[in-house]
């Protein structure tokens, strides 16, 4: 369309050049914002009559004032004079371009109803010069709506202006594509995502693996907030989890326990308690921890706000064991420092001494009746010398901490191989090694503390349900892919505690050995030991009939060291992350490295009295219940948090309230119940079989009798509304697949659970996530944990004629301040939120701020706190 007016106007242009340019100057000097076709029409007008130019420019100034309203899109049903119009729009047009090259085609289909009488109308524009004057109002006009001032040439032909007018909706549409491609620049490319709908207003978890590439009004719930440290790559955090993991407990309790509960044996309920309680709880963990980006608190009470309980109780069990392991790091450190003596290269301990070493020189030790309530000095320095070591790591920033675990994790896996290849060309190591691994006693599978000990131990070396693994993976971008990084974690586990057992047994064997040569005591009591005894007694004296015993002693007693301290700072790391992610660290500006000052000071006051002559027994004491009791509560509690609470408003919208409360206590019961009528019968003298028989039988009919009431109470109109199995909704691990799609899914990959396919495939690759994982933490973790936690606290033989009743209620009392927490803080979850919560709900004064706290409802939804990635 635009040839036709640059045909009238090229047949005046060679006639009148000189003009052409003077009235060029003149219009450049009346409109600045005037455009190159605006000139070329205004030369070929130069030539029309005075009486048309009056008309024509009081036809243009209207026309300009109608083109801010409104773009030239022409209808279909008008052909003949629009044409001319739309052929004026310039591509210096931005927002109105559109609706007008939209009709574009239809223009240029009727293009050859235009005739030369358009020509005609040009000459009225000589008069180009007085316009400018009466057109200087005007300029503003203009300059608000640039783009419109193209289609200043359409005034010829004025009938066409008045129709499209009406058409003032076209604006509008360029204006909400605008805003929205900003926006989705980043997810555009990706088909496969959540679609964005402005219509959602309600955000759910389930989008959460491409929450980042979401555009912020699809996500009226969520809080963005700075974002978090990063470890410097997937290998810094590997090593770190496995310097967590790989604790004291892999040399310490693992092979006693090995040799105590018969051998081999052990490892079939120590592999099926890592199978199906360890790795779903570190997953669970792992999960939490990098989609929520926080501690343990932030992350449980993102699941649910009264499940912040379950976090402080997790960070504060982690506490007490990095408050009494330092302690052993004392030990340890003593040792080390005193295994170097180049001049007689020989351990002060040796040559049977190490009952008088450990007795007078590191512990002072006496039984706590005996105790007179004196310290011992070495063990208090040591105390105060690691304790600020913890804080030199932790305090300056997470690359300091990511730079120590490089060269701390490898180190002590590469001591321990060497240790094993040395203790395999010992005299007698092939005792040791049969003593450990080859042989068979199954009968001992039938004891339940054969299960609980294999499934504390679980707990204990993975380092679970006391927040590291939460923190730790809170410095993880989300899409690092959680299921590699479980994997490789256990399975580095296991093997750093069957290498360490190996070390442990093979040296033993040779000992063993050299005891039946001397003919000094029962041999046999030497594989029997557990505990400080083994580590600090038994072993030790091993060490000091071997050539150059000084080295060998160094290198154990330095691996001891190591694998503690990364323990104990990793606890204490998990329990600094969870006051700086707290309102009090950000309203009292508290920094990393005053945060950690205060937590280590605090650590080094609680263990001053395990460093006195009595020490020892009250630690052991303190680790038994630590172990049995505190670490089993942490992983019930974590389990029915996201397999019974998270997710449960789903569950009430589908079937209603009164069915959902009536299956979960019905469940609670048939765990609860029958496992304290099994346990008591069998304390009372039954047989086992009998037990587990009428156990067996009260758990279904308590099961039967929950899920008839469940279906009698069942809210018929919304099984009806939802259209949903309702069988399903009551059994399903809804929390648990809602994690499962965090952890499967990517930013180009939307994954389904409970599908053939999608199932079968998470089961066969390592990268995913299986179904196992929901019927664990449901089902398999609450309840496997529940049994046992009954069966240790029912459990006498602990202490029984070491320790007194009074002595023993000092581990029962800090099982009970962890119980305690939790339930207080299920209850009343406002206690930990910050004032500004409450917005305006205070009454004036103290007992104002009480009262809100202690209320148990909670009036408002909570919020899912995201950190966007660095």
């Amino acid at each position: 369309m635009g040839s036709s007016s640059d045909s009238s106007s090229s047949s005046s242009s060679e006639e009148e050049t000189t003009r052409t340019k003077s009235s060029r100057s003149k219009s450049f000097k009346s409109k600045a914002g005037t455009s190159a076709a605006e000139v070329s029409d205004s030369t070929s007008s130069s030539s029309s009559s005075s009486s048309s130019s009056s008309s024509s420019s009081s036809s243009s100034s209207s026309s300009s004032s109608s083109s801010k309203s409104s773009t030239t899109t022409v209808p279909a049903d008008q052909t003949q004079t629009p044409q001319v119009a739309i052929n004026s729009s310039s591509s210096s047009s931005t927002s109105s371009s559109e609706p007008a090259t939209a009709t574009a085609p239809k223009l240029a289909e009727q293009e050859p109803q235009v005739t030369a009488k358009p020509v005609t109308p040009p000459p009225p524009k000589p008069q180009t010069p007085p316009p400018p004057k009466p057109q200087t109002p005007p300029p503003p006009k203009p300059q608000t709506p640039p783009p419109p001032k193209p289609q200043t040439p359409p005034p010829p032909k004025v009938q066409t202006p008045p129709p499209p007018k009406p058409q003032t909706p076209p604006p509008p549409k360029p204006q909400t594509p605008p805003p929205i491609p900003p926006k989705m620049n980043t997810p555009s490319p990706l088909p496969s995502e959540v679609p964005v709908s402005p219509a959602r207003s309600k955000f759910s978890l389930d989008e959460l693996p491409v929450i980042e590439n979401l555009p912020s009004p699809d996500l009226p719930t969520v809080t963005q907030v700075r974002g978090r440290e990063r470890w410097s790559g997937k290998l810094t955090f590997w090593f770190a989890s496995i310097a967590a993991t790989s604790s004291l407990a892999n040399l310490w309790k693992f092979p006693y326990l090995v040799n105590k509960h018969g051998g081999f044996p052990f490892l079939i309920p120590y592999v099926l308690a890592l199978l199906f309680v360890g790795m779903p709880v570190l997953t669970l963990e792992l999960t939490i921890g990098q989609m929520f980006q926080g501690g343990a608190v932030e992350a449980f009470g993102n699941l649910n706000p009264r499940l912040k309980g379950v976090g402080v109780a997790t960070v504060a069990g982690g506490f007490i064991l990095a408050v009494y392991n330092v302690v052993v790091l004392g030990w340890t450190g003593i040792y080390f420092v005193n295994s170097f003596d180049p001049i007689t290269n020989k351990v002060p301990w040796g040559e049977g001494e190490v009952d008088k070493f450990i007795t007078d020189y590191v512990l002072k030790n006496t039984t706590i009746t005996g105790s007179e309530m004196v310290v011992s000095g070495r063990v208090l320095l040591a105390v105060l010398v690691f304790w600020f070591l913890i804080f030199f790591c932790i305090s300056r920033s997470l690359r300091s901490v990511g730079a120590v675990v490089k060269v701390l994790a490898p180190l002590p896996v590469a001591v321990l191989i060497g240790l094993t290849v040395r203790g395999v060309f010992l005299d007698g190591a092939v005792d040791g090694f049969k003593k450990y691994l080859v042989q068979w006693n199954s009968t001992r599978l039938q004891n339940t503390d054969v299960w609980s000990d294999a499934t504390g131990q679980v707990l204990y070396s993975l380092t679970v349900c006391v927040g590291v693994m939460t923190s730790f993976a809170s410095f993880n971008p989300r899409s690092q892919n959680i299921a590699i990084d479980k994997n490789l974690i256990c399975l580095a586990n296991l093997v750093i505690s069957l290498i360490g057992g190996a070390v442990i047994y093979l040296i033993l064997g040779h000992k063993s050995q050299i005891c039946k040569m001397k003919d000094l005591k029962p041999c046999d009591q030497i594989f029997d030991s557990s505990g400080i005894d083994l580590i600090f007694k038994v072993y030790a004296d091993s060490l000091s009939y071997l050539s150059a015993p000084t080295l060998w002693s160094a290198l154990f007693y330095g691996t001891l060291t190591i694998l503690t301290l990364t323990t104990c700072f990793s606890l204490i790391e998990a329990f600094c992350v969870v006051i700086r992610d707290s309102w009090l660290s950000s309203s009292l500006q508290l920094g990393r490295s005053t945060i950690a000052c205060y937590v280590c000071m605090a650590g080094f006051l609680l263990g001053i009295p395990f460093t006195f002559d009595s020490g020892s027994s009250w630690l052991e004491i303190l680790d038994n219940f630590t172990r049995n009791w505190v670490l089993f509560y942490l992983g019930f509690i974590q389990s029915v948090g996201v397999g019974w609470i998270y997710k449960i408003d789903r569950q009430y919208r589908r079937v209603g309230i009164p069915a959902v409360l009536a299956y979960n206590f019905g469940c609670f019961l048939a765990v609860l119940v029958p496992s304290v009528v099994g346990l008591s019968l069998s304390a009372q003298g039954h047989s086992s079989q009998k037990s587990c028989t009428i156990a067996f039988s009260l758990a279904a009919a308590i099961l039967i009798g929950s899920f008839v009431s469940s279906y009698v109470l069942m809210d018929k109109n919304k099984v009806r509304k939802t259209k949903r199995n309702s069988f399903w909704t009551l059994v399903g691990w809804h929390g648990a697949d809602n994690l499962r799609k965090m952890i499967n899914s990517s930013p180009t990959y939307r994954w389904a659970p409970n599908t053939f396919n999608t199932e079968f495939d998470s089961f066969l690759s390592p990268s995913k996530v299986s179904v196992l994982f929901g019927l664990s933490i449901k089902y398999i973790v609450p309840g496997s944990l529940l049994v046992l936690l009954c069966a240790n606290i029912g459990d006498a033989s602990f202490g029984r004629g070491i320790y007194s009743t009074g002595q023993l209620a000092f581990g029962q009392a800090v099982f009970g301040i962890v119980v305690f927490l939790s339930i207080l803080l299920f209850v009343y979850p406002r206690i930990l939120s910050s004032p500004s919560e409450a917005q305006g709900e205070i009454e004036e004064g103290l007992l104002g701020r009480l009262d809100w706290v202690f209320t148990a409802r909670l009036d408002k939804p909570y919020v899912y706190v995201l950190r966007a990635d660095n």
